[in-house]
């Protein structure tokens, strides 16, 4: 036990743990779909690196709660490597069961997550991997939207026979 807690140490002192986490800021929330049990956003974020070397972005994890209540837990693969010094956008996305919805006009939904990325170099692969050393990056994004105005429409249920008619 001494000699993985030494080996780590040895690591992170020799640049392994260097690496800054990226920073993740919320920027908008856009409504996907609207069914009868749920509504759907895509999130975004801008993600920066402030890093020397470019950052590959593994899986974001997360939670979202309306209320105080947790209402969806979610996982995304990042699948996108940051370039050194640079910002791009990403997005997840989420879910609010209609259960948190009915009643209220203005619905607030809060996030909160962390996105696992790997920093530059074999050895930070190997450790990440063996599960050793898997750095994360914290996230949070607040937003709200009125109730009132999601509304599901069926979807039109038309028959090949009614498509083939001529008038």
């Amino acid at each position: 036990m001494l000699y993985k807690v030494f080996f780590i140490a040895i690591l992170v002192m020799t640049g392994c743990g260097a690496s800054r986490p990226p920073i993740a800021q919320y920027t908008s929330a856009t409504m996907i779909d609207s069914y009868p049990s749920a509504v759907s956003f895509d999130v975004s974020f801008d993600l920066s690196n402030n890093n020397d070397e470019p950052l590959k972005l593994v899986e974001y994890t997360y939670t979202v709660s309306v209320d105080g209540n947790t209402v969806y837990h979610g996982f995304a693969e990042a699948q996108q490597t940051l370039p050194r010094g640079s910002t791009t956008t990403s997005s997840i996305p989420i879910v609010v069961p209609r259960a948190f919805i009915s009643g209220q006009n203005i619905v607030v939904w809060h996030l909160k997550g962390k996105l696992d990325y790997l920093s530059h170099g074999a050895l930070a692969e190997t450790l990440f991997d063996s599960k050793i050393w898997q750095p994360s990056a914290n996230f949070t994004a607040t937003d709200s939207f009125d109730a009132s105005l999601v509304e599901y429409v069926f979807p039109l249920a038309v028959s090949t026979n009614e498509l083939n008619k001529t008038e």
